[in-house]
């Protein structure tokens, strides 16, 4: 039906051809954010065109279209152009960059005829720059076209000529940061027949300027390269039209002359193509590594240095370990086959040693990162046996091995330990009471969150930056980098997420011990400073927990004393002694007269953080109860894991 529709159509523009009307010429639409036809422009003088009127330049002029086509190093775009030259093709053909030879933004030029195409945030050492091995001559008209897809690589930009891909020489690959000015913006005006540098303006016509916020295929390319009307492309019997020419006829029936819903069908099928690019762009890059079809050769370096080569080497696993499997291949994969292997001694024995540390504290062989001579020997030698035993009877089952130690009546003992008890075994060796330990930096932040009610329980997604200190980065790096802090929920997300600059972690980490990002780390550190104090006072993240836990009291408590007990029942979870309640119900009477004679220390304590206060709650009342909530996250019960 749609074979049938177009014909009619073609017939009926053949007939009407023979009227004189204004060529037509198919472009995309989908994704154009800009079109520069010259049809009514006033700014340059207009000539004849390719496919309509044409600018034209002498090398002094050029078109300034404002502070347009804003994209950047992670964008994906498309430039096109039809240029003519009566001399050797020289100059700027589109550009957004700085006026100055070596500025800063994207543009393509004409060197001698070489297409240039560059990406530049500085132009010596982080830039994408390269040209054509092929040249433009003189005298004709070229149809113009680079794509970049946002990779920061050479390989991400392609140039075509007349709809062809170019070959190219790389001149530098080393882009890493935007174009933008210090400020972030990248406000450049778009030219057209000008830069880099009011040296470079460009002699000749230039036609049907076009861009586009997104890459276009080969097809779309080569269809917008023909250069030929529509009219003249239906007046070609079928069997003499190329494959281009047909597809850009089929595109131009079903944007513009098609029925009604052939159209909507059309763009049905675009909107969802731009869908789908979009969530393509949206997956992570992921680095893999492949076997070489030969393998390199690797030689030990004579002390160290790079260019003095001594004996061969080849893979292998240490001899005093068993062999790699039979039939295993010498490489990565026969690895992985040897470490996985029921034989192996190692592997099974050094995982489930880890689960035992990240539970108890210190693992069943005590050195975790060190199982050789110079580790110290397993505490419980058959019990690690058999949890390597049966870790690999159960195919490596991650969580069934976890089941299988929280269980377990050893973990599941009181940590309390009498004095005896702690005389004879202060580290707990001997597991004879169950593991008492703080909890590690990122859950005492993620548990006054959960607690609160604050905590953002979203998995994945991309880092985050939580309450800092404000110029802690511009103080501690020779960088004038500045921490953009993040906003509304992911403020709350689980540490996990925080993001991690190597040379300045986050301080709420760093006074928790949380081990640096500088060498790889099997045991952590536990230490207790004033600083640790401090930060579960002070720190806003914890003041604006303590505020929500404060408003969950007041909504979901009770009375005061149901309140109060519900408070330390979440924190801790247990119900308090009353001993413990009365110390809770002083605190909290002592705060509720503080902040009602002085309203505006209640302001100041409840407006810490970007979350609002409940405006329906007494803020004197929310404030005491906030008070009493910091008391409790500061508990060393509420930190520490009995």
């Amino acid at each position: 039906a749609l074979d049938k529709a177009q014909a009619a159509w073609e017939r009926q523009i053949s007939q009407a051809s023979q009227q004189k009307q204004p060529d037509v010429f198919w472009a995309p639409a989908r994704g154009q954010d800009l079109n520069i036809s010259f049809e009514d422009e006033q700014r340059v003088p207009v000539a004849p065109g390719r496919t309509g009127a044409a600018g034209v330049f002498d090398g002094k002029a050029e078109l300034n279209a404002g502070n347009v086509a804003g994209y950047d190093i992670e964008d994906r775009f498309t430039l096109s152009a039809w240029v003519h030259s009566d001399s050797v093709p020289d100059g700027g053909v589109i550009s957004k960059m700085q006026d100055k030879p070596q500025g800063k933004g994207y543009g393509v030029y004409l060197n001698r005829g070489h297409v240039h195409v560059h990406l530049t945030s500085n132009y010596d050492d982080d830039a994408i720059r390269l040209e054509t091995e092929a040249s433009l001559d003189s005298g004709r008209w070229y149809h113009l076209t680079v794509i970049y897809s946002g990779s920061r690589m050479a390989e991400g930009v392609g140039v075509y000529i007349d709809g062809k891909p170019a070959k190219v020489k790389v001149l530098l690959d080393t882009l890493y940061r935007p174009f933008g000015n210090a400020g972030g913006t990248f406000d450049y005006p778009f030219r057209v027949g000008g830069g880099p540098g009011p040296e470079r303006r460009f002699r000749g016509l230039i036609s049907d300027v076009r861009v586009y916020g997104r890459v276009l295929n080969q097809d779309e390319i080569s269809a917008m390269a023909l250069g030929e009307p529509m009219r003249a492309m239906v007046q070609k019997p079928d069997a003499d039209r190329t494959v281009i020419e047909r597809l850009a006829l089929r595109w131009y029936f079903l944007a513009s002359a098609a029925a009604p819903e052939w159209r909507d069908a059309w763009e049905r099928l675009a909107n969802l193509t731009s869908e789908r690019e979009k969530f393509e762009r949206s997956f992570p890059t992921v680095m893999v590594m492949a076997e070489r079809p030969i393998p390199r050769e690797t030689h030990l370096l004579i002390r160290g240095a790079y260019d003095k080569p001594g004996e061969k080497v080849e893979p292998g696993v240490p001899a005093g370990l068993p062999a790699l499997p039979a039939g295993a291949p010498n490489n990565r994969l026969g690895f992985a086959k040897w470490l996985t292997d029921p034989a192996n001694p190692l592997t099974a024995r050094v995982t489930v040693n880890r689960f035992w540390q990240m539970y108890f504290g210190t693992g069943i062989v005590k050195t975790t990162e060190d199982f050789g001579s110079q580790g110290e020997w397993p505490s419980h030698p058959e019990l690690l046996d058999w949890l390597a035993t049966e870790f690999v009877r159960t195919g490596w089952d991650m969580k069934a091995m976890q089941k299988l130690i929280v269980t377990s009546a050893t973990y599941r003992q009181s940590s309390r330990a009498n004095r005896d008890l702690l005389q004879r075994d202060p580290e707990n060796r001997l597991l004879a009471r169950g593991p008492r330990r703080r909890l590690p930096a990122e859950m005492v932040r993620d548990q006054a969150l959960y607690v609160a009610g604050l905590l953002t329980e979203k998995l994945g997604g991309p880092s985050v930056k939580p309450y800092q200190p404000a110029g802690l980065w511009k103080d501690t790096s020779m960088q004038d980098m500045e921490y953009v802090q993040s906003k509304g929920r992911d403020l709350y997300r689980r540490s996990l997420y925080t993001f991690w600059k190597r040379t300045i972690a986050p301080p709420f980490m760093v006074n928790f011990d949380a081990a640096n990002h500088e060498s790889c780390v099997v045991r952590d550190t536990r230490t207790n400073t004033p600083l640790q104090a401090l930060n579960l006072m002070n720190d806003v993240t914890f003041l604006e927990a303590a505020r929500f836990l404060g408003q969950r009291l007041m909504k979901e408590g009770g009375d005061t004393t149901a309140r109060l007990r519900f408070g330390f029942r979440l924190a801790t979870g247990r119900w308090p002694s009353p001993a413990e309640e009365q110390v809770l119900r002083d605190d909290f009477h002592f705060h509720q007269d503080y902040f009602s004679t002085d309203a505006k220390k209640a302001d100041e304590f409840l407006d810490q953080g970007d979350a609002p206060a409940d405006p329906a709650l007494n803020r004197p009342e929310l404030a005491a109860y906030a008070a009493v909530a910091s008391m409790i996250l500061n508990l060393d019960e509420t930190i520490t894991k009995e």
